[in-house]
Formats: C-alpha cells, structure tokens, sequence
C-alpha cells in the first residue's frame, strides 16, 4: 500500500480547462477559460492569421496596439468561456479549415502557447470534429 500521508497532492482548479482548445462552429468560435489563462485574462487581443501555414493566433496586446479587439474581462470577473461571433472572423478562421470541413459539425482546435509573446496558436490542420455537443440539428 502506498504512504498517502506523506505524498504531496496539486489541487485540481475545477473552474479552469486542463486543456487551451478553441471550438468552432457554424455560428462562431469559443476560447475554453485555459486559453484565457494562459494569455492572462487580455482586455484586448489582436487575431492574427497565417492562410499559407494555416494557423490562426490569438496575441494579447494593449489598446493602442494596432486593430486591438476586445476579448476578456478580468480574472475575477470571467466566469465563463470567451466567445466571439462576428462574421469577418468567423469565416476568416473557416478558410484555414481542413478541406473535408463540414459546417454541419463542432470542431475542436488545440492551443499552442508561447509565453514570449503572449501569443496562443491554433493549427488549424489539427482541428477534430468535437462529438461533446452535437450540433441541435443533430440532437433532434
């Protein structure tokens, strides 16, 4: 039997993903609170795109920053997920999609974080269709 007394135990945070993903839908992307944490709970942000290597990034930056958008409230204050539905971004991002995209479908994109530049990176090549929720249409 294992000494259980003298081990040394992490808390888990129940209020955080373990993992920064980015889900994508037909009707917009959501940004798991991991995503928000890593980058520090941003007020603003600057979506960044590379349509060759096809990756998407989300950058923290300041307001006076160029094209800043806003993104998070404080920490004490983001009790949820960080969503965004506006179109320009939305159909930017579902150009970077793997051809046999299927907007029908919920598809998960794992984050990449460099702490260097307060950057989070999503390879869209590495997007999964997400079976977690199923679309409404779907669970009808």
């Amino acid at each position: 039997m294992k000494d259980f007394k003298n081990m040394t135990f992490e808390i888990v945070d129940l209020t955080v993903n373990a993992m920064p993903d980015m889900f994508v839908n037909r009707s917009g992307i959501t940004f798991t609170k991991k995503v928000l944490e890593d980058l520090n709970y941003p007020a603003n942000v600057q979506y960044c795109i590379n349509a060759e290597s096809k990756v998407f990034a989300v950058r923290a930056c300041k307001s006076n920053e160029t094209k800043p958008t806003p993104f998070s409230k404080p920490r004490a204050e983001q009790t949820q997920t960080c969503s965004t539905s506006n179109k320009n971004l939305v159909e930017s991002v579902k150009l970077l999609m793997p051809k046999d995209y299927d907007s029908s479908k919920r598809y998960k994109v794992a984050g990449h974080f460099e702490p260097e530049t307060r950057t989070m990176y999503f390879d869209m090549d590495e997007a999964v269709i997400d079976m977690f929720r199923q679309p409404k249409s779907e669970e009808e």
